[in-house]
């Protein structure tokens, strides 16, 4: 008799981890810290989303929309976290874009999407998937973080992860900006 596990009709990647890891500081880890402890109550939602209507349309964003609105709705928590980031660690948004860069990549290849040429159909038919994936890949990477010390709690995490995907949702990092498949 053979031992393993075998997943029949499984239309999706499979990741099964179970190797002991050593936590390390991360750059996400310190953002979600940041944003756990920052003032939520005086949000300024002044924000014009038309310009990321176009995004979300281009990259057909059904199931994960909800990400976006996260960002229209905190977009001052955002902002200023970012800012707190940059001043706490020298380059710490460049460094945070290229850590979520490296997720959306690797999501596009968990769904063999080719980024050269780039097979924008079957990114569209993915979309959600691969946001889903993002968020995985981030908070997975969080969650083995040192930087994250007790007394943040899963919804710390997970608030934050949702905000730092949607952030990069609407940076271009995570999903395609249309400009750049005209």
């Amino acid at each position: 008799m053979s031992k393993g596990v075998t997943f029949k009709d499984n239309l999706g990647p499979v990741n099964i981890n179970n190797e002991n890891r050593v936590a390390r500081s991360s750059i996400l880890g310190k953002l979600v810290e940041i944003i756990a402890i920052s003032n939520t109550e005086s949000c300024n939602l002044s924000r014009d989303p038309a310009e990321i209507e176009i995004k979300i349309n281009f990259n057909d964003l059904v199931t994960h929309r909800w990400l976006v609105d996260e960002y229209v709705d905190n977009s001052v928590l955002i902002d200023s976290s970012i800012t707190q980031l940059n001043q706490l660690i020298n380059n710490g948004s460049t460094k945070l874009k290229r850590q979520m860069k490296m997720f959306y990549r690797n999501a596009l290849s968990d769904f063999g999407i080719s980024s050269k040429p780039f097979d924008l159909t079957k990114l569209k038919a993915q979309s959600d998937n691969i946001v889903q994936r993002v968020m995985s890949l981030s908070s997975e990477f969080v969650r083995a973080s040192s930087d994250l010390q007790a007394g943040y709690y899963d919804e710390d995490i997970n608030f934050g992860i949702a905000l730092i995907t949607s952030y990069s949702i609407i940076e271009c990092i995570v999903l395609e900006n249309p400009n750049d498949h005209n």
